[in-house]
């Protein structure tokens, strides 16, 4: 008898340590609060966010060719060469003499200024740019809808760990409502063994059972340790803020059954990457069109302190030239230009299918999950139906092991039964009761999991 008895409360933490709790209707606006704080604590939530700005910017970032570029350049230099120069020979008729006649070698120095603002703006890229800004919107859109299952995710683990500190409680009250019942038929037993109306062997029963609830009883405050530094840990919150979150632990009965997948965050981030992909072929075709742009350029050239020789000229020997500067201001231009890549080894034709093997594994993806959600859609569906029918059955065993529990009492009480009989009519309340939350548990988990199925989840903690 003492084994069972052991058997039954061994089972309540069964139950405690392996059921997965969510709640809609039945999550209090603390554990709301709790999970909101912990999406702004989570460092993995943190490094989504950033790479889906990092996203935006690289968009930015592409739009921001289409804009005029702007760009100023100052230079000062001091050059020196040597070289030859050949230039057409000028013939003097009177004299009959040649200038400039073969080439001469020149070496020459001078100084250099130059400043200038220049102007370019692309005309047509064959489309790149605004695709390939489509494509990382959609990318950051995909990024962003996967951070928002990533949530769901927490949530569902956080208020699983909120209902498991709620189903101590209930546990607690078992533990007491038997502790309770056990202590009475406790004295009363010393009191007949002293009248000489009972056997030390009932008393001894009766104090083993209570000393199994006292261990009990550290054992449940142990699960709450744990459960409780992991909410903190999750939510950042402190121990007496997690100790204080009561509610009730009960069904959740929904009031339409979620019928498709349409919302959930997984299945959009695919569809988004599909769009994304889409715009990237696009902008990888257009790289084999030319690209027009417009340019235009004011600058200053001053050329000064400019000493030219010329070796062995004909009758003069050798010259030396000089000048004190050549200016040019301002130096003015502007046109259209066009760039286009011919032939570049294969790279372009190479990225190109590239991108339509990531659509046809996206594409790929994209049907598997739909068809996997629809199946899980389905199974959560008949297991909330189910959860909801043992939940009634449960309701009915409640009565029933209420009755026997009384009236097995009154039996004993009145001689008919021994305390084993006793013993045995209270574990059966206690299982039927612990049985009766896990069946609540259950049902919680299959309406949750519809909400969550249906990305409908996120929806309820927000509102």
């Amino acid at each position: 008898m003492r084994k069972k008895w052991f058997w039954f409360l061994y089972l309540s933490f069964g139950v405690v340590a392996h059921q997965s709790v969510v709640a809609q209707t039945g999550i209090a606006p603390q554990v709301k609060g709790a999970i909101k704080q912990s999406f702004q604590a989570s460092r993995e939530l943190k490094i989504k966010s950033l790479e889906v700005d990092k996203t935006v910017l690289e968009a930015d970032g592409v739009r921001a060719k289409k804009l005029p570029h702007v760009d100023a350049t100052g230079l000062y230099g001091f050059v020196y060469t040597n070289g030859s120069l050949d230039i057409p020979t000028l013939t003097i008729p009177i004299l009959n003499v040649g200038l400039f006649e073969g080439a001469s070698a020149f070496t020459m120095r001078t100084q250099a200024a130059y400043a200038g603002v220049s102007v370019k703006q692309v005309l047509f890229s064959g489309l790149q740019i605004p695709n390939g800004e489509k494509a990382l919107q959609e990318k950051s859109k995909a990024q962003a809808l996967l951070m928002e299952s990533g949530k769901e995710g927490m949530a569902k683990e956080l208020i699983a760990a909120f209902d498991q500190l709620m189903l101590l409680g209930e546990v607690d009250k078992l533990i007491a409502d038997s502790e309770k019942r056990l202590s009475k038929e406790q004295e009363k037993v010393n009191k007949a063994i002293m009248n000489g109306l009972a056997i030390p062997y009932d008393r001894d029963k009766l104090k083993l059972a209570l000393l199994e609830l006292e261990a009990k009883k550290v054992e449940v405050e142990g699960n709450r340790d744990l459960l409780v530094k992991k909410i903190r840990q999750e939510t950042a919150l402190s121990e007496e803020e997690v100790r204080e979150v009561q509610y009730e632990l009960v069904a959740i009965l929904l009031a339409e059954v979620p019928t498709d997948v349409q919302d959930r965050k997984e299945l959009q981030a695919l569809q988004a990457s599909s769009r994304a992909y889409d715009y990237l072929y696009k902008k990888e075709k257009g790289a084999a069109l030319p690209m027009l742009f417009a340019f235009g350029s004011a600058n200053y050239l001053n050329v000064f302190d400019t000493h030219l020789s010329l070796k062995n000229r004909p009758l003069v020997g050798d010259v030396d030239l000089s000048n004190n500067h050549l200016k040019g201001r301002p130096n003015l231009m502007v046109g259209i230009g066009a760039k286009w890549d011919i032939f570049n080894g294969g790279e372009h034709k190479s990225k190109v299918k590239q991108v339509q093997a990531d659509q046809a594994i996206n594409t790929l993806k994209l049907q598997d999950t739909e068809e996997k959600l629809n199946l899980l859609l389905e199974k959560n569906k008949v297991g909330y139906a189910v959860s909801n029918q043992k939940l009634h059955v449960g309701e009915q065993q409640i009565k029933v092991a209420e009755n026997n529990l009384r009236l097995a009492s009154k039996q004993y009480q009145a001689g008919l039964i021994d305390v084993t009989e006793l013993l045995a009519a209270e574990n059966d309340w206690y299982k039927v009761n612990l049985g009766y939350y896990g069946h609540v548990m259950e049902q919680r988990l299959t309406a949750i999991e519809l909400l969550h199925g249906t990305g409908k989840l996120l929806q309820t903690i927000y509102e």
